[in-house]
């Protein structure tokens, strides 16, 4: 079980990256994932509260039951007055190894979500103390126009040293994600999308325009696809944090 909360929190890593609609895709969607265990926990935590409970009402009625067939012999009651009460008691005693069962399957659930929250926690932190204001001149939403044809959409970018992570969303439900490089002022990306695979390589250069900073360069197809531009410019302006 330890394994598998290990597995998820690794597939969150490479899934996160398939979102587009959020500033920083992958530590929204470790939030979003955070709060959706602990919904879960709560659920799991109120099945086991009842199961403990039934389980007391279960081996009760399993103690009456054998006080009862006991009490019975002692005052001679016939064979088939026995029969029937070994029988209650072995169905009884079927309820609550079923009710043991569910109660071990509900704690071992609680101890793999609370397990997946603590990874999916330090993630967060990990990732919030590794840029904790978010202030670097790159990491954030962008709104991007590309010419020709004047594509509108959101490049959502996350710098790492000089690499760069994100995740695009175009107008015509173009969606991927993107990868590159920043060295100084210059800006390279590769477009990769959901279907097409490598679509397009983008470069261009950080300016300051009107007390604001944008990106402006230009692109070149790599998926040639037939009627598509294979080449443009592009130019992407930063939306308010």
């Amino acid at each position: 079980m330890r394994r598998m909360g290990a597995l998820l929190v690794a597939g969150l890593l490479v899934g996160g990256a398939a979102l587009a609609q959020f500033r920083d895709p992958v530590l929204e969607v470790f939030k979003a994932q955070t709060e959706m265990e602990k919904r879960l926990l709560a659920i799991d935590l109120v099945a086991l509260e009842k199961a403990q409970s039934d389980l007391g009402d279960a081996t009760g009625r399993l103690l009456r039951l054998g006080d009862d067939l006991l009490r019975a012999e002692k005052e001679g009651e016939d064979l088939g007055g026995y029969a029937a009460r070994a029988a209650d008691i072995a169905r009884a005693e079927a309820e609550v190894a079923r009710l043991i069962s569910s109660a071990q399957l509900l704690r071992t659930s609680v101890g793999v979500r609370r397990s997946v929250i603590e990874q999916l926690q330090a993630e967060i932190r990990r990732l919030e103390e590794a840029n904790p204001t978010g202030q670097d001149d790159l990491s954030g939403r962008w709104a991007v126009v590309i010419e020709p044809g004047g594509m509108k959409g959101t490049f959502d970018l996350r710098l790492d040293g000089t690499l760069v992570t994100g995740v695009y969303q175009l107008a015509g439900g173009w969606k991927g994600s993107l990868r590159g490089t920043l060295v100084g002022e210059v800006v390279r990306l590769e477009r990769i999308d959901t279907q097409q695979g490598f679509m397009a390589s983008y470069s261009g250069r950080l300016v300051s325009r009107e007390g604001s900073k944008r990106i402006e360069g230009t692109w070149e197809a790599t998926n040639l696809a037939a009627g598509m531009p294979t080449a443009g410019t592009w130019v992407a302006r930063r939306e308010p944090r």
